[in-house]
């Protein structure tokens, strides 16, 4: 008796941990401890019990989540829900965050978030899911499918604290060359112009501000140097979120979005509607108009050392080419004329040409 009980306890132990297993979550190694997030700055993974402890927090009608579990994962999403239910109008609710990722490098990802813009959470894309259903039991399945979920524009970036420099990525090819820039602020002040130095050129992962033309600082940067981490294109429009290279900044991630020469900025990702023409609600969002950088006359002419290698090219070029055409006439007006030693005989009406005499021929006193 006392085995067979054993034997039920053990069969309902497998199988409950295989429903572990095939909910549990699995997040990657790199997202343990300080995280940076372009949504939300600085965010805290805790790896070893699947826990987001910091940086994501959301109220909800003076209410707040702000420790998340990583409930359950697959290859392209993970679930994650608040530790804690809140009252909202009556029923309480679990908050839901629902995380499309894709892998970018081994220290940065780049999300959506598959949900509806919750209108009592500052319009966050999360879920409120009622927590008798919760407790009956949710999956991936059941969550990530929103009725009006993200646009291409709307995708964060998370990059492991301290990797910037590991995590560069080329930029949509409309902002790679030198460029002049003009800058036009939320109040519609003007700065830089004419002489200012936007290089996307000289490497295609990092964009170079030369402070010196124009001493304007971009985007919270005191040395100037941002590298891509993701773009998409949606459109005309290319989305790109830069992050900042210097080791400490307030602003850590600014989203570009480009069409043509014009560029506008928003700070952290980019917004649902970004135009690349306007301002976004953002205070520190700047327009920004490129135009072809004009180098000096002294940058753009060779050196004499430069002219030197030029000039002894073209001459060989010459000379092999006239060595060439002389060739080519020289064989097309000697190539039919007979050698001294041949002569030329007619036989039965067709001309043939005499072979040079053998030394027997020579030797038996034969004349041809």
């Amino acid at each position: 008796m006392n085995l067979n009980i054993f034997a039920i306890r053990l069969f309902i132990s497998i199988i409950l941990k295989i429903d572990y297993i095939e909910c549990a979550c699995t997040l990657p190694t790199v997202l343990n401890g300080n995280i940076w997030d372009s949504r939300r700055g600085t965010i805290v993974f805790s790896n070893s019990n699947s826990e987001l402890s910091s940086g994501w927090e959301v109220s909800v009608l003076a209410q707040t989540w702000t420790i998340f579990n990583c409930i359950e994962s697959d290859s392209t999403h993970w679930l994650f829900q608040s530790t804690t239910s809140v009252e909202i109008y009556g029923p309480k609710y679990y908050g839901f965050y629902c995380v499309r990722y894709t892998k970018i490098t081994d220290y940065s990802y780049y999300y959506y978030l598959d949900s509806n813009m919750e209108v009592n959470a500052a319009d966050t894309r999360i879920s409120f899911i009622e927590e008798s259903i919760v407790n009956a039991g949710v999956t991936l399945s059941s969550v990530c499918n929103p009725t009006s979920g993200p646009s291409p524009e709307e995708f964060h970036v998370l990059v492991k604290k301290d990797r910037q420099a590991d995590v560069k990525q080329w930029f949509p090819d409309a902002l790679l060359g030198v460029y002049a820039y003009t800058v036009t602020d939320a109040s519609s002040s003007v700065f830089c112009g004419s002489g200012s130095v936007w290089d996307a050129c000289t490497n295609r992962t990092t964009i170079s501000y030369n402070y010196t033309q124009c001493s304007t600082q971009m985007f919270g940067s005191t040395d100037g140097e941002f590298y891509a981490t993701k773009y998409v294109t949606s459109g005309s429009t290319s989305y790109v979120i830069i992050i900042n290279a210097d080791s400490t900044t307030s602003t850590r991630f600014t989203c570009l979005a480009v069409s043509g020469s014009s560029v506008s900025s928003n700070s952290g990702s980019c917004v649902k509607g970004q135009s690349a023409t306007t301002n976004t609600a953002d205070s520190a969002s700047v327009v920004i108009s490129l135009s072809a950088y004009a180098f000096t006359s002294a940058s753009a002419a060779p050196s004499s050392s430069n002219v030197g290698i030029i000039v002894g090219v073209v001459v060989v070029l010459i000379l092999l080419i006239a060595g060439a055409i002389g060739g080519f006439i020289f064989y097309h007006k000697y190539k039919k004329k007979p050698f001294p030693w041949q002569k030329t005989k007619v036989q039965n009406g067709s001309e043939e040409n005499a072979e040079k005499p053998d030394d027997e021929s020579k030797a038996n006193g034969v004349r041809v």
